[in-house]
């Protein structure tokens, strides 16, 4: 188990290669349920959609889990619902997710992971829960530091 510590509602995670980020993903997984609203927080490169893939195998999905950077949202389905996996790094302005028309995406049924969720600052759900990764600078380069906040 890759799990450092646990505190209240927050979890604590350090990688050191894609096969731990990819069993921290599934953890994470685990801890997620349907409707749910995940916000991811990280620099560029920093290893969000790397993590958000894990997480969206972890459920059952099988075929390929690719960026939404040019489209902005991709849909999987899994037995529990949809996953929707967004990356608004690419908004110019957060109003311009109104045209993607994530209210009427939201059921009983959704899951949300979104990457750079600050670009859509007040047209989006409330998190249930924020992951934020980063590239661990007093570690091997390869190292990234998870943490999993729930929401209370």
């Amino acid at each position: 188990m890759l799990k450092v510590e646990t505190q209240a509602e927050s979890s604590f995670f350090s990688s050191r290669s894609l096969e731990q980020t990819n069993d921290i993903g599934q953890q994470i997984a685990r801890q997620l349920v349907f409707p749910s609203c995940v916000y991811l927080h990280g620099d560029m490169g920093a290893g969000k959609t790397t993590l958000t893939k894990s997480i969206i195998q972890a459920f059952g999905y099988e075929g390929a889990v690719t960026s939404p950077t040019y489209n902005l949202v991709q849909e999987y389905p899994v037995d529990q619902g949809i996953i929707y996996h967004m990356d608004l790094y690419r908004l110019e302005d957060p109003s311009e997710i109104e045209f993607l028309a994530v209210d009427d995406m939201w059921s009983e049924r959704s899951l949300f992971l979104i990457e750079w969720p600050a670009r859509a600052a007040g047209y989006l759900q409330k998190a249930d829960c924020e992951i934020f990764i980063s590239k661990a600078s007093d570690k091997p380069q390869d190292t990234r530091d998870i943490t999993l906040k729930l929401s209370s």
